[in-house]
């Protein structure tokens, strides 16, 4: 039985590294191609005239690129903390403070997701569009919405690592390198 179990654990720890991984991508993505349209504009500019509506791009490929590195972040425990006066309690003591740290990151998490669907579906229902290229508001705040599913979900399974952990006897690494 303990055998499935940690197949199981190990089958999500997969998805999720897989998960922020492939976000990381998309945000890298994002924000290259942001550049590439801003770089574009500013040699169109100096040529002829700046791309129209390029800033309305522009601004959202940043927003997906900054959200879509929240899971990595997260699931490689790159968050802020306060290491130095813990770390005199001992081992045990920064187990705790992890698991505590990241359930109130997951709380958030939730919270900031929530609100984000609600302002989803507001934008999907008013038909909001952007002033120069009349682009759908919406489909930005979808895509980030999903993204914030994702960092719910890996934000949840840090929980239950650190759970995992902390029952093995085993001292939770925070921000790894960062040290």
């Amino acid at each position: 039985m303990a055998t499935a179990t940690s197949t199981s654990f190990d089958k999500l720890e997969r998805v999720c590294n897989a998960l922020a991984t492939g976000l990381v991508v998309f945000g890298g993505f994002c924000l290259v191609l942001a550049c590439a349209l801003t770089a574009a504009s500013i040699i169109g500019a100096i040529v002829i005239r700046p791309l129209p509506g390029e800033i309305e791009v522009v601004e959202v490929l940043c927003g997906l690129g900054v959200f879509a590195f929240l899971p990595f972040c997260q699931l490689k425990r790159g968050h802020v903390g306060v290491d130095i006066l813990i770390s005199a309690f001992g081992p045990k003591a920064m187990n705790w403070t992890q698991l505590i740290g990241d359930m109130i990151i997951a709380v958030l998490m939730a919270l900031i997701t929530w609100r984000h669907a609600i302002g989803t579906m507001d934008k999907f229902e008013n038909g909001e569009t952007t002033p120069l290229l009349i682009l759908p508001v919406w489909w930005g705040f979808a895509i980030a919405l999903a993204i914030l599913v994702a960092n719910l979900l890996v934000s949840l399974y840090v929980i239950a690592a650190d759970i995992r952990d902390i029952r093995r006897g085993k001292t939770i690494v925070s921000a790894m390198g960062a040290h």
